[in-house]
């Protein structure tokens, strides 16, 4: 097996652990709150009765049937949802007017061309304030990569080439999809979880019924902890293997090291933490608007990794 595909697969291992453990907390919520609707006498009595369909787990279905349409809706509008709160422009060979996005997609055409990448993702063009990129999408074939215009101003071209690179090793590693479905699962059980907690306070209840309610109210405050924990440990391997990537694709890792220090050093400059107005990106941004409890590993461990590259 080469380095690729190991890499590859053991990505796609890590994803389907934390799919497992998102599904198992998501149907225990449900089943929570099932036990809580049902005002139970006794919680293992009720919990058995409800796997079993011989009480129907009416709660748990309706967050499943929620999950199912949020998430089918958002692969089918990721790309709205991506690129909404900034004016943006698609780049292609027929639309890039100025030298400097001409260039771009120039730049992408050789990373394609270089990698023997069979896709061509869609390339978009952020104008937005702050130093970033991000890649999304739900596969190779409908993937898309967005760079912002302060990055494409900031950079030189061997830069913004790393950056670039950088994306789509996301795209070819796999991480994208992953991006997508742990954020939208995350959303729905923190409001799912909320909203039951809020619904079932107080009030008499049953044994059964009153253990499972302290048993949410618990997982009201662990479930961001543990949401944040698995995001930063998919996150962090993906954004070094990303880096990675780059630093292959380019032969070299100067680009990416300097690509790197000239983001981090404007967000030191400027405070940038409040300007993007959409948050479900920052996850995939190239670079964490903060390094306490951030997905992304600090810039000095990503840097120190690229220069043993």
């Amino acid at each position: 097996m080469n380095p690729f595909t190991r890499i590859i697969r053991t990505n796609q291992l890590k994803t389907n652990a934390v799919l497992a453990i998102y599904f198992a907390l998501f149907l225990c919520i449900g089943l929570l709150g099932d036990i809580v609707r049902i005002n139970a006498q006794s919680f293992a009595g009720a919990l058995g009765a409800l796997l079993s369909f011989q009480i129907f787990p009416l709660i748990t279905c309706i967050m499943a049937l929620c999950a199912i349409a949020i998430i089918l809706y958002s692969i089918g509008n990721f790309k709205q949802i991506m690129l909404s709160g900034d004016t943006y422009k698609e780049l292609t060979t027929q639309s890039a007017q100025t030298q400097k996005e001409k260039e771009i997609v120039q730049i992408l055409d050789e990373l394609l061309y270089q990698s023997q990448t069979s896709f061509r993702p869609r390339l978009y063009l952020l104008d937005a304030p702050y130093l970033n990129a991000f890649a999304s999408g739900w596969n190779q074939n409908n993937a898309l990569i967005a760079l912002t215009s302060a990055l494409v101003g900031t950079l030189d071209r061997d830069e913004i080439k790393a950056v670039m690179a950088h994306e789509l090793s996301h795209i070819r590693h796999g991480d994208i999809q992953l991006t997508l479905v742990v954020g939208i699962l995350a959303n729905i059980m923190t409001l799912a979880l909320n909203f039951m907690v809020m619904a079932f306070f107080g009030g008499n209840r049953n044994d059964g019924a009153k253990t499972a309610r302290s048993i949410l109210m618990i997982l009201s405050f662990i479930l961001p902890l543990l949401t944040l924990f698995l995001q930063m440990f998919l996150s962090r391997s993906r954004e070094y293997m990303a880096d990675s990537g780059a630093a292959y694709l380019m032969n070299n890792n100067r680009p990416m090291i300097a690509a790197l220090q000239k983001i981090s050093g404007s967000y030191e400059k400027y405070n940038f933490a409040d300007v993007d107005t959409n948050p479900t990106r920052r996850a995939a941004y190239i670079f964490g608007f903060g390094e306490i409890l951030s997905t992304h590993p600090s810039i000095e461990n990503r840097i120190r990794a690229l220069m043993h590259k």
